[in-house]
């Protein structure tokens, strides 16, 4: 599934894994990879955020507040969910290169659905914005 993901993409997904264990939660969701991208913006996502008119600690913020709280679900991993098995193909249909943060992002926003998604909704990100250069 992350086989054409860029160094960068790479990034955003096991800083997101490791959200989801700060969180005690055994599932990566939208909203890991969202709070992954928001904690440390590659440039293409923090140029996405500038266009949109939000500040990463906003996203975060509201990410925070969305999220559920620990899970006592047995530890066995992380689990990657439906949904993000379904971003992380939407955002390989955005390149034929490889596959960026910002594909990333664009296909959260796309899909529409998800903790990401709505709390990106909140923020008054609706629909894709248009990536400077």
């Amino acid at each position: 599934m992350f086989a054409r993901f860029s160094p960068s993409a790479r990034a955003v997904v096991t800083l997101a894994e490791q959200e989801c264990r700060n969180a005690s939660q055994y599932y990566l969701g939208t909203e890991h990879l969202l709070l992954a991208m928001a904690i440390a913006p590659p440039p293409d996502v923090a140029g996405y955020f500038a266009t949109a008119g939000i500040e990463p600690w906003q996203v975060k913020r509201a990410l925070r507040i969305a999220m559920n709280g620990a899970s006592e679900h047995p530890w066995e991993g992380v689990i990657v969910t439906p949904r993000v098995q379904r971003i992380c193909a939407l955002a390989g249909e955005r390149t034929s290169g490889s596959v960026e943060p910002i594909h990333l992002l664009e296909a959260i926003v796309a899909d529409g659905g998800g903790v990401a998604a709505r709390v990106l909704g909140e923020l008054q990100v609706s629909t894709p914005v248009s990536r400077p250069g």
